[in-house]
Protein backbone atom coordinates (compact mmCIF):
# COMPACT_ATOMS: atom_id res chain seq x y z
CA UNK A 1 0.00 0.00 0.00
CA UNK A 2 1.68 3.16 -0.74
CA UNK A 3 2.03 5.91 2.05
CA UNK A 4 -0.87 8.49 1.05
CA UNK A 5 -3.33 5.11 1.08
CA UNK A 6 -1.77 4.27 4.66
CA UNK A 7 -1.83 7.54 5.78
CA UNK A 8 -5.50 8.09 4.31
CA UNK A 9 -6.50 5.18 6.10
CA UNK A 10 -4.96 6.09 9.77
CA UNK A 11 -6.88 9.22 9.39
CA UNK A 12 -9.87 7.74 9.31
CA UNK A 13 -9.19 6.40 12.65
CA UNK A 14 -10.33 7.96 15.94
CA UNK A 15 -8.21 8.81 18.00
CA UNK A 16 -9.65 6.98 20.51
CA UNK A 17 -9.22 3.44 18.21
CA UNK A 18 -5.51 4.21 17.40
CA UNK A 19 -4.63 4.24 20.90
CA UNK A 20 -6.57 0.90 22.08
CA UNK A 21 -4.99 -0.32 18.63
CA UNK A 22 -1.49 0.47 20.50
CA UNK A 23 -2.46 -0.47 24.40
CA UNK A 24 -3.83 -3.75 22.53
CA UNK A 25 -0.85 -4.66 21.00
CA UNK A 26 1.33 -3.75 24.42
CA UNK A 27 2.28 -0.21 23.50
CA UNK A 28 2.07 2.59 26.19
CA UNK A 29 0.14 5.38 24.48
CA UNK A 30 -1.29 8.52 25.77
CA UNK A 31 -3.45 9.53 23.71
CA UNK A 32 -7.03 9.31 24.69
CA UNK A 33 -10.59 9.79 22.78
CA UNK A 34 -10.22 13.03 22.53
CA UNK A 35 -7.07 13.80 21.43
CA UNK A 36 -5.61 15.28 24.33
CA UNK A 37 -2.91 13.91 26.33
CA UNK A 38 -3.87 12.37 29.93
CA UNK A 39 -2.87 14.33 32.92
CA UNK A 40 -0.60 10.52 34.37
CA UNK A 41 2.48 12.70 36.05
CA UNK A 42 4.99 14.82 35.39
CA UNK A 43 6.91 13.84 31.94
CA UNK A 44 10.48 14.53 32.10
CA UNK A 45 11.75 13.75 28.28
CA UNK A 46 10.53 13.68 24.96
CA UNK A 47 12.11 12.41 22.03
CA UNK A 48 11.02 12.49 18.02
CA UNK A 49 11.66 9.49 16.16
CA UNK A 50 11.13 9.66 12.27
CA UNK A 51 10.69 5.98 11.08
CA UNK A 52 11.31 4.66 7.35
CA UNK A 53 11.94 1.21 6.31
CA UNK A 54 11.60 -0.26 9.90
CA UNK A 55 14.45 1.99 10.74
CA UNK A 56 15.15 5.01 12.17
CA UNK A 57 16.22 7.94 9.73
CA UNK A 58 15.94 11.20 12.12
CA UNK A 59 15.49 11.21 16.32
CA UNK A 60 15.86 14.72 17.99
CA UNK A 61 15.07 15.35 21.74
CA UNK A 62 12.44 18.03 21.75
CA UNK A 63 12.11 20.69 24.45
CA UNK A 64 11.03 24.43 25.13
CA UNK A 65 7.32 25.40 25.03
CA UNK A 66 5.20 24.47 22.66
CA UNK A 67 7.59 21.85 21.83
CA UNK A 68 9.72 24.29 19.77
CA UNK A 69 13.35 23.17 20.34
CA UNK A 70 14.97 20.43 19.19
CA UNK A 71 18.28 18.93 19.62
CA UNK A 72 19.40 15.74 17.08
CA UNK A 73 20.57 12.37 18.42
CA UNK A 74 23.64 10.68 16.76
CA UNK A 75 21.78 7.31 15.02
CA UNK A 76 25.19 6.23 14.75
CA UNK A 77 25.13 3.53 17.89
CA UNK A 78 28.86 4.18 18.54
CA UNK A 79 28.82 7.63 18.73
CA UNK A 80 25.57 8.06 20.26
CA UNK A 81 25.51 9.34 23.81
CA UNK A 82 23.12 6.58 24.92
CA UNK A 83 23.09 3.58 22.34
CA UNK A 84 20.59 1.21 24.56
CA UNK A 85 17.83 4.56 24.89
CA UNK A 86 18.45 5.23 20.99
CA UNK A 87 17.81 1.59 20.34
CA UNK A 88 14.99 1.51 23.02
CA UNK A 89 13.46 4.70 21.21
CA UNK A 90 13.53 3.31 17.82
CA UNK A 91 11.91 -0.05 18.56
CA UNK A 92 9.48 1.60 19.81
CA UNK A 93 8.76 4.03 17.16
CA UNK A 94 8.86 1.22 14.64
CA UNK A 95 6.80 -1.49 16.24
CA UNK A 96 4.05 1.79 16.95
CA UNK A 97 4.23 3.27 13.23
CA UNK A 98 3.57 -0.90 12.49
CA UNK A 99 0.76 -0.96 14.59
CA UNK A 100 -1.00 1.64 13.37
CA UNK A 101 -0.60 0.10 9.70
CA UNK A 102 1.96 3.08 8.35
CA UNK A 103 5.37 2.35 6.51
CA UNK A 104 6.82 5.96 7.69
CA UNK A 105 6.25 8.72 9.63
CA UNK A 106 7.03 10.38 12.73
CA UNK A 107 6.40 9.19 16.14
CA UNK A 108 6.64 11.15 19.95
CA UNK A 109 7.79 9.80 22.50
CA UNK A 110 7.42 10.95 26.06
CA UNK A 111 8.83 9.43 29.22
CA UNK A 112 7.26 9.48 32.54
CA UNK A 113 8.98 8.93 36.22
CA UNK A 114 12.51 8.99 34.79
CA UNK A 115 12.65 5.13 34.84
CA UNK A 116 12.83 5.50 30.89
CA UNK A 117 9.23 3.75 30.31
CA UNK A 118 7.95 5.78 27.30
CA UNK A 119 4.40 6.13 25.64
CA UNK A 120 3.14 7.21 22.44
CA UNK A 121 2.10 10.39 22.57
CA UNK A 122 1.54 11.53 18.76
CA UNK A 123 1.85 9.90 15.40
CA UNK A 124 2.46 11.62 12.13
CA UNK A 125 2.19 9.85 8.98
CA UNK A 126 5.50 10.94 6.58
CA UNK A 127 2.63 11.41 3.94
CA UNK A 128 1.28 14.65 6.25
CA UNK A 129 4.67 16.45 6.26
CA UNK A 130 4.98 19.21 4.35
CA UNK A 131 8.36 20.58 5.16
CA UNK A 132 10.58 20.19 2.21
CA UNK A 133 13.65 18.88 4.42
CA UNK A 134 11.56 16.22 5.92
CA UNK A 135 10.13 15.17 2.89
CA UNK A 136 13.71 14.70 1.17
CA UNK A 137 14.73 13.02 4.16
CA UNK A 138 11.65 10.49 3.45
CA UNK A 139 12.16 10.51 -0.16
CA UNK A 140 15.85 9.97 0.36
CA UNK A 141 14.87 6.74 2.86
CA UNK A 142 12.19 5.45 0.03
CA UNK A 143 14.56 5.56 -2.58
CA UNK A 144 17.33 3.78 -1.49
CA UNK A 145 14.93 0.80 -0.33
CA UNK A 146 13.12 0.96 -3.67
CA UNK A 147 16.99 0.48 -5.14
CA UNK A 148 17.86 -2.18 -3.40
CA UNK A 149 14.19 -4.11 -4.01
CA UNK A 150 14.86 -3.62 -7.84
CA UNK A 151 18.17 -5.02 -7.57
CA UNK A 152 16.69 -8.28 -5.67
CA UNK A 153 14.47 -8.36 -8.51
CA UNK A 154 16.01 -8.15 -11.15
CA UNK A 155 19.12 -10.48 -9.62
CA UNK A 156 17.15 -12.46 -7.57
CA UNK A 157 18.15 -13.67 -3.80
CA UNK A 158 19.64 -16.41 -1.95
CA UNK A 159 17.13 -16.83 0.86
CA UNK A 160 18.31 -19.04 3.96
CA UNK A 161 15.93 -20.71 6.31
CA UNK A 162 16.36 -21.08 9.55
CA UNK A 163 14.92 -21.40 13.20
CA UNK A 164 15.17 -21.64 17.30
CA UNK A 165 12.26 -23.55 18.63
CA UNK A 166 11.83 -23.70 22.55
CA UNK A 167 10.20 -26.42 24.47
CA UNK A 168 10.31 -26.83 28.73
CA UNK A 169 11.41 -29.77 30.84
CA UNK A 170 8.94 -30.86 33.18
CA UNK A 171 8.73 -33.09 36.07
CA UNK A 172 5.74 -35.10 35.77
CA UNK A 173 5.30 -35.61 39.49
CA UNK A 174 5.52 -32.25 40.94
CA UNK A 175 4.76 -30.50 38.08
CA UNK A 176 7.71 -28.06 38.54
CA UNK A 177 9.89 -26.99 35.48
CA UNK A 178 13.62 -28.67 35.65
CA UNK A 179 16.14 -25.63 34.11
CA UNK A 180 17.82 -26.72 31.11
CA UNK A 181 20.92 -25.62 31.86
CA UNK A 182 21.28 -28.39 33.86
CA UNK A 183 21.53 -30.82 30.28
CA UNK A 184 22.37 -28.43 28.00
CA UNK A 185 25.21 -25.52 27.24
CA UNK A 186 24.31 -21.73 26.32
CA UNK A 187 25.64 -22.34 23.02
CA UNK A 188 25.39 -24.93 20.19
CA UNK A 189 22.57 -26.09 18.13
CA UNK A 190 20.90 -27.71 21.19
CA UNK A 191 21.11 -25.21 23.96
CA UNK A 192 19.65 -23.43 26.39
CA UNK A 193 18.11 -19.93 26.59
CA UNK A 194 17.41 -17.39 29.29
CA UNK A 195 14.46 -15.65 31.19
CA UNK A 196 14.91 -12.19 32.22
CA UNK A 197 14.40 -10.44 35.20
CA UNK A 198 12.67 -6.59 35.25
CA UNK A 199 16.13 -4.84 34.54
CA UNK A 200 17.07 -7.45 31.75
CA UNK A 201 19.25 -9.54 33.02
CA UNK A 202 19.49 -13.08 32.77
CA UNK A 203 18.34 -14.69 36.23
CA UNK A 204 17.60 -18.27 34.78
CA UNK A 205 18.26 -20.73 31.66
CA UNK A 206 15.32 -23.26 32.13
CA UNK A 207 14.63 -23.05 28.55
CA UNK A 208 15.63 -25.78 26.04
CA UNK A 209 16.54 -24.09 22.25
CA UNK A 210 17.05 -26.09 19.14
CA UNK A 211 18.84 -24.14 16.19
CA UNK A 212 19.22 -25.96 13.53
CA UNK A 213 21.60 -25.10 10.90
CA UNK A 214 20.18 -22.76 8.20
CA UNK A 215 19.06 -23.86 5.13
CA UNK A 216 18.48 -23.21 1.62
CA UNK A 217 15.08 -24.64 1.56
CA UNK A 218 12.52 -26.29 3.89
CA UNK A 219 13.33 -29.32 3.45
CA UNK A 220 16.80 -29.05 4.66
CA UNK A 221 15.30 -27.28 7.42
CA UNK A 222 13.16 -29.99 8.45
CA UNK A 223 15.74 -32.67 8.53
CA UNK A 224 18.19 -30.04 10.25
CA UNK A 225 15.20 -30.05 12.87
CA UNK A 226 14.75 -33.99 13.21
CA UNK A 227 18.29 -34.19 13.84
CA UNK A 228 18.51 -31.46 16.84
CA UNK A 229 15.55 -33.18 18.40
CA UNK A 230 17.35 -36.28 18.46
CA UNK A 231 20.60 -34.54 19.55
CA UNK A 232 18.31 -32.97 22.30
CA UNK A 233 17.26 -36.61 23.18
CA UNK A 234 21.23 -37.86 23.83
CA UNK A 235 21.79 -34.91 26.12
CA UNK A 236 18.73 -34.75 28.36
CA UNK A 237 19.63 -38.06 29.82
CA UNK A 238 17.01 -37.95 32.23
CA UNK A 239 13.90 -39.71 30.64
CA UNK A 240 11.02 -39.51 33.35
CA UNK A 241 11.07 -35.88 32.21
CA UNK A 242 8.23 -34.78 30.02
CA UNK A 243 8.80 -32.07 27.33
CA UNK A 244 6.20 -29.23 26.66
CA UNK A 245 5.88 -26.81 23.56
CA UNK A 246 3.23 -24.38 22.88
CA UNK A 247 2.99 -20.93 23.88
CA UNK A 248 3.14 -20.88 27.47
CA UNK A 249 3.07 -24.85 28.49
CA UNK A 250 3.66 -22.89 31.92
CA UNK A 251 2.36 -19.52 33.31
CA UNK A 252 5.08 -16.95 33.38
CA UNK A 253 7.38 -18.97 30.64
CA UNK A 254 6.48 -18.08 27.31
CA UNK A 255 8.01 -20.14 24.36
CA UNK A 256 8.61 -18.91 21.09
CA UNK A 257 8.85 -20.69 17.70
CA UNK A 258 11.13 -18.19 15.63
CA UNK A 259 12.11 -18.27 12.34
CA UNK A 260 14.69 -16.84 10.56
CA UNK A 261 15.29 -15.52 6.94
CA UNK A 262 18.13 -14.28 5.63
CA UNK A 263 19.00 -12.85 1.69
CA UNK A 264 15.58 -11.12 1.82
CA UNK A 265 15.22 -7.40 1.73
CA UNK A 266 13.08 -7.10 5.26
CA UNK A 267 10.15 -4.38 4.52
CA UNK A 268 6.98 -3.72 6.36
CA UNK A 269 5.52 -5.60 3.40
CA UNK A 270 6.90 -8.74 4.14
CA UNK A 271 5.74 -8.12 7.93
CA UNK A 272 2.34 -7.77 7.08
CA UNK A 273 2.46 -10.84 4.99
CA UNK A 274 3.72 -12.92 7.56
CA UNK A 275 1.56 -12.07 10.27
CA UNK A 276 -1.74 -12.18 8.18
CA UNK A 277 -0.70 -15.54 6.11
CA UNK A 278 0.74 -17.12 8.84
CA UNK A 279 0.55 -16.06 12.31
CA UNK A 280 -3.15 -15.03 12.28
CA UNK A 281 -4.31 -18.89 10.45
CA UNK A 282 -2.08 -20.38 13.74
CA UNK A 283 -3.72 -18.39 15.69
CA UNK A 284 -6.98 -20.24 15.54
CA UNK A 285 -4.81 -23.52 16.88
CA UNK A 286 -4.15 -21.53 19.68
CA UNK A 287 -4.26 -23.18 23.30
CA UNK A 288 -5.78 -21.09 25.77
CA UNK A 289 -2.49 -20.33 27.72
CA UNK A 290 -0.72 -19.72 24.51
CA UNK A 291 -2.69 -16.58 24.14
CA UNK A 292 -1.95 -15.29 27.23
CA UNK A 293 1.61 -14.51 26.28
CA UNK A 294 0.42 -12.09 24.59
CA UNK A 295 0.71 -8.94 24.11
CA UNK A 296 4.21 -9.03 25.58
CA UNK A 297 5.23 -11.81 23.81
CA UNK A 298 3.59 -12.81 20.24
CA UNK A 299 2.52 -9.76 19.15
CA UNK A 300 2.23 -8.77 15.34
CA UNK A 301 5.16 -7.55 13.59
CA UNK A 302 7.34 -8.65 16.39
CA UNK A 303 10.93 -8.73 14.26
CA UNK A 304 14.85 -8.59 15.13
CA UNK A 305 17.60 -8.28 12.82
CA UNK A 306 20.08 -10.37 13.01
CA UNK A 307 24.36 -9.39 12.47
CA UNK A 308 24.32 -11.56 9.44
CA UNK A 309 22.20 -9.20 7.65
CA UNK A 310 18.96 -11.42 8.21
CA UNK A 311 15.98 -11.02 10.57
CA UNK A 312 14.32 -13.26 13.09
CA UNK A 313 10.31 -13.60 12.65
CA UNK A 314 9.27 -13.56 16.29
CA UNK A 315 5.38 -13.89 16.06
CA UNK A 316 5.12 -17.15 16.53
CA UNK A 317 4.71 -19.60 19.51
CA UNK A 318 6.89 -22.73 20.20
CA UNK A 319 5.66 -25.19 16.84
CA UNK A 320 7.37 -28.13 18.06
CA UNK A 321 3.65 -28.72 19.94
CA UNK A 322 3.49 -31.31 16.94
CA UNK A 323 5.03 -32.66 13.98
CA UNK A 324 2.25 -31.70 11.71
CA UNK A 325 2.17 -27.82 12.86
CA UNK A 326 5.65 -27.14 12.38
CA UNK A 327 5.89 -29.13 9.14
CA UNK A 328 3.30 -26.97 7.53
CA UNK A 329 4.84 -23.99 9.29
CA UNK A 330 8.44 -24.44 7.95
CA UNK A 331 6.75 -25.10 4.29
CA UNK A 332 4.14 -22.31 4.53
CA UNK A 333 6.60 -19.78 5.93
CA UNK A 334 9.20 -20.39 3.33
CA UNK A 335 6.35 -20.74 0.33
CA UNK A 336 4.99 -16.81 1.67
CA UNK A 337 8.39 -15.21 2.14
CA UNK A 338 9.09 -16.03 -1.66
CA UNK A 339 5.69 -14.97 -2.74
CA UNK A 340 4.51 -11.93 -0.65
CA UNK A 341 4.27 -9.47 -3.57
CA UNK A 342 1.83 -11.39 -4.54
CA UNK A 343 -0.16 -12.27 -1.19
CA UNK A 344 -2.06 -8.54 -1.02
CA UNK A 345 -4.49 -9.63 1.73
CA UNK A 346 -4.43 -7.77 5.20
CA UNK A 347 -7.81 -7.93 7.16
CA UNK A 348 -5.25 -7.72 10.64
CA UNK A 349 -4.50 -3.75 8.98
CA UNK A 350 -7.92 -3.75 8.20
CA UNK A 351 -10.29 -4.80 10.01
CA UNK A 352 -10.08 -3.76 13.55
CA UNK A 353 -12.22 -7.00 14.73
CA UNK A 354 -9.83 -8.79 13.44
CA UNK A 355 -6.56 -7.25 14.94
CA UNK A 356 -8.37 -7.21 18.34
CA UNK A 357 -9.49 -10.88 17.82
CA UNK A 358 -5.97 -11.83 17.61
CA UNK A 359 -4.89 -10.27 20.61
CA UNK A 360 -7.97 -11.51 22.76
CA UNK A 361 -8.24 -15.44 20.90
CA UNK A 362 -11.19 -14.73 19.22
CA UNK A 363 -11.21 -17.67 17.35
CA UNK A 364 -14.31 -17.47 15.25
CA UNK A 365 -13.97 -14.26 14.02
CA UNK A 366 -10.21 -14.83 12.84
CA UNK A 367 -11.51 -18.31 11.28
CA UNK A 368 -14.05 -15.94 8.75
CA UNK A 369 -11.22 -14.32 7.29
CA UNK A 370 -8.74 -17.61 6.93
CA UNK A 371 -10.61 -19.33 4.36
CA UNK A 372 -9.63 -15.98 1.82
CA UNK A 373 -6.05 -16.24 3.19
CA UNK A 374 -5.85 -20.05 2.54
CA UNK A 375 -7.17 -20.00 -1.58
CA UNK A 376 -4.49 -16.96 -1.44
CA UNK A 377 -1.92 -19.40 -0.79
CA UNK A 378 -3.01 -22.00 -2.66
CA UNK A 379 -3.33 -20.33 -5.63
CA UNK A 380 0.43 -19.62 -6.12
CA UNK A 381 2.10 -21.27 -8.77
CA UNK A 382 4.84 -23.06 -6.32
CA UNK A 383 1.72 -24.50 -3.99
CA UNK A 384 1.73 -27.95 -5.23
CA UNK A 385 5.37 -28.48 -4.50
CA UNK A 386 4.30 -27.86 -0.65
CA UNK A 387 1.17 -29.04 -0.63
CA UNK A 388 1.98 -32.26 1.06
CA UNK A 389 3.17 -30.40 4.39
CA UNK A 390 1.08 -27.03 4.28
CA UNK A 391 -2.62 -29.18 3.18
CA UNK A 392 -2.90 -30.99 6.60
CA UNK A 393 -2.41 -27.81 8.26
CA UNK A 394 -4.76 -25.87 6.51
CA UNK A 395 -7.12 -29.05 7.04
CA UNK A 396 -6.43 -28.84 10.88
CA UNK A 397 -7.27 -24.92 11.00
CA UNK A 398 -10.79 -25.45 8.78
CA UNK A 399 -11.42 -28.06 10.93
CA UNK A 400 -11.10 -25.71 14.61
CA UNK A 401 -9.51 -27.59 17.34
CA UNK A 402 -6.52 -26.45 19.82
CA UNK A 403 -3.90 -27.59 20.03
CA UNK A 404 -2.35 -30.06 23.56
CA UNK A 405 0.22 -27.61 25.44
CA UNK A 406 0.44 -30.38 28.32
CA UNK A 407 1.64 -33.51 26.38
CA UNK A 408 4.85 -34.74 25.84
CA UNK A 409 6.16 -34.03 22.53
CA UNK A 410 8.68 -37.09 22.44
CA UNK A 411 6.07 -39.32 21.29
CA UNK A 412 5.09 -37.45 18.72
CA UNK A 413 8.29 -36.68 17.18
CA UNK A 414 9.54 -40.34 17.74
CA UNK A 415 12.03 -39.73 20.60
CA UNK A 416 13.20 -42.16 23.29
CA UNK A 417 10.85 -41.22 26.38
CA UNK A 418 11.38 -44.75 28.26
CA UNK A 419 13.86 -45.20 30.97
CA UNK A 420 16.77 -47.27 29.23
Amino acid sequence: MHSRDEAKRFGSWSISSRHLRLIRSGISSVLDGSGKRKPVGVYRSRYAVHVSGLRAIEAMKVEGEGRSLRYPIALNPETAGSPSLLRQLEKMAVRALYTLGLSSGEVVLVSGGGDRKYAVEQVTPSAWFEDVRIERMYSRAEREQKRRLEEESSHGYSLMLGMDPEFVLVNPSSGEVIPASLFLDREGEVGCDAVHGENGAAVAYPIAELRPRPSEDAHGLLIGLMRTLRMAAEMIDDRSLIWQAGGMPKAGLPLGGHLHFSGIELTAELLRTLDNYLALPIAILEAHGSQLRRPKYGYLGDFRRQPHGGFEYRTLPSFLVSPLLAKGIIYLSSLIVTNYRSLIRRPLDDEENVHRAYYQGQREVMREYCEQLISDIESLELYPETERYVEPLFRQIRQGGTWNEQRDIRPLWNIPFQSK
